[in-house]
């Protein structure tokens, strides 16, 4: 079976193409009054803020497809599985206990403890998925930024976001993103429209929005239909 859509690319496409028809038809009219550029800069941060919402719907989507259809332990990505024990045993505020007293016993005690927790899943991933909220995988990392996202999609046991948008999307990823998410901040925080950003310019924008995210949805399906969830399984689930 071949991928398919989820719902939550479909969700971003139709979102982007109600902004390019409501835009039409204010653009004409803004441009004669000499306010195009803001009109088109408002419906740019319009459009970049769906392009968050998208990745979060697609991080949603994906734990509770895993959690739905759990599968053995050892099919579980390294990086996903070792962010789950991380958060589920709480060890931060040990490793900060450690570099502040540089007590050996206590970290390796917490080291052993974890590891019979981890024993004790009888190679299900189970219990611990049912323990896992798409929350928990997006806590501070929501925003798509160059620096977040790799984050984001670490916790998901993706080891260079970047390599898999190249690869299924035959795209630079983080140089696409680097772009959409330079101008927003530019017009969110500083207030600054790029001087002769014009319609042209903001469809070529909305154009990269929908290949990364085409790439990244492609990319996510892939990464765990290889190996942790059936294709069939993923697609009625996410599409």
């Amino acid at each position: 079976m071949s991928y398919l859509r989820s719902r939550a690319r479909k969700g971003f496409e139709s979102q982007l193409d109600e902004i390019s028809i409501e835009l039409s038809q204010l653009y004409s009219h803004a441009q004669a009054q000499g306010s195009g550029s803001r009109l088109l800069a408002a419906y740019y941060v319009l459009a970049f803020s769906e392009l968050e919402v998208f990745v979060s719907r697609l991080v949603e989507d994906s734990v509770d497809t895993l959690k739905a259809a759990p599968t053995s332990l050892e099919k579980l990505p390294e990086l996903m599985l070792g962010y789950l024990v991380h958060c589920s045993e709480n060890l931060s505020k040990d490793y900060r206990r450690f570099l502040f007293d540089d007590d050996e016993k206590k970290i390796i005690k917490r080291v052993a403890e974890t590891s019979k927790g981890i024993s004790s899943w009888n190679n299900s991933s189970y219990k611990i998925l049912s323990n896992a909220t798409p929350s928990l995988f997006l806590s501070k990392k929501k925003y798509p930024s160059p620096k977040k996202l790799p984050q984001l999609f670490g916790r998901l046991g993706v080891d260079d976001i970047w390599v898999l948008l190249g690869k299924t999307g035959k795209i630079n990823g983080k140089l696409i993103l680097t772009s959409l998410n330079d101008l927003r901040t530019d017009i969110v925080h500083d207030g600054l429209v790029p001087p002769g950003f014009g319609l042209r310019d903001f469809k070529e924008r909305l154009t990269l929005m929908r290949n990364f995210v085409a790439a990244l949805d492609r990319g996510l399906s892939k990464h765990f239909c290889a190996n942790t969830v059936k294709r069939a399984v993923w697609n009625s689930a996410m599409a």
